[in-house]
């Protein structure tokens, strides 16, 4: 299945608003599973499953914290909770990326009428972190074959080396790649005020409309269950 960039975007704003406003496990995790079915009708199973898999130990560990000592329990309950409200942003935000290239993104926000500052930093952001990713397995290469290669065991006994290799060269090929990235930009024309045009055709089908229209009245429906007190026994 494939939805348009703008419903994908409008989605991923109802997920956010919503994950963040129902705290307890139970609608938390009704919402969990919207966007589970919705990452896998976008294609993306395999994804879905390990994060099914992190969520329910996650929640295994809510249901069992009274087991934990007590100076421990809040504050990893309280770090637990944090993860797991998050994983629907991240789940549905990762699959977003992965299913929608860079250029139809940015067109999608000039559809929006977004201002073109942000786009433009939207734009190199989004480039930026998968050549600073690539930069990272170099660099993490490169400290191997110096004998200091991230691990654990290097971590407890030269944490200032491991740091001191890693951090250093990711920061100063952070810079030059942001540079890079912002040149490119402005040679494609990103900042040029007329208006835009592109090869990416944005079209919005019935299809796109129903699907956009369910998941997030789904979502808002799990919202006014939980402020008008339904399903109260599960709390």
């Amino acid at each position: 299945m494939k939805l348009d960039v703008r419903c994908k975007f409008l989605i991923l704003i109802a997920i956010s608003v919503i994950a963040f406003s129902t705290k307890d496990v139970f609608y938390g995790s009704l919402v969990f599973s919207l966007v589970c079915l919705l990452t896998f009708l976008l294609g993306q199973g395999r994804k879905t499953v390990k994060y099914i898999i992190t969520y329910l130990v996650l929640v295994a560990f809510i249901l069992l914290a009274k087991h934990v000592p007590t100076f421990l329990r809040g504050m990893i309950l309280m770090i637990v909770l944090c993860i797991r409200m998050c994983m629907p942003i991240a789940l549905y935000g990762q699959t977003f990326m992965k299913t929608t290239p860079v250029s139809e993104m940015v067109t999608g926000l000039y559809a929006l009428h977004i201002p073109r500052g942000f786009v433009i930093t939207f734009a190199v952001a989004m480039r930026f972190f998968p050549t600073a990713k690539e930069e990272f397995g170099h660099i993490r290469d490169a400290m191997t074959l110096r004998g200091i290669n991230l691990s654990v065991a290097n971590v407890l006994r030269r944490p200032a080396l491991v740091f001191e290799g890693l951090m250093t060269p990711l920061l100063v090929r952070s810079f030059t790649i942001a540079e890079e990235l912002s040149a490119a930009s402005i040679t494609r024309g990103l900042d040029n005020p007329a208006p835009r045009t592109a090869f990416v055709r944005l079209h919005v089908t019935m299809l796109d409309i129903a699907i956009t229209i369910l998941f997030v009245a789904a979502l808002f429906g799990v919202l006014w269950l939980r402020e008008n007190g339904w399903g109260w026994w599960v709390d």
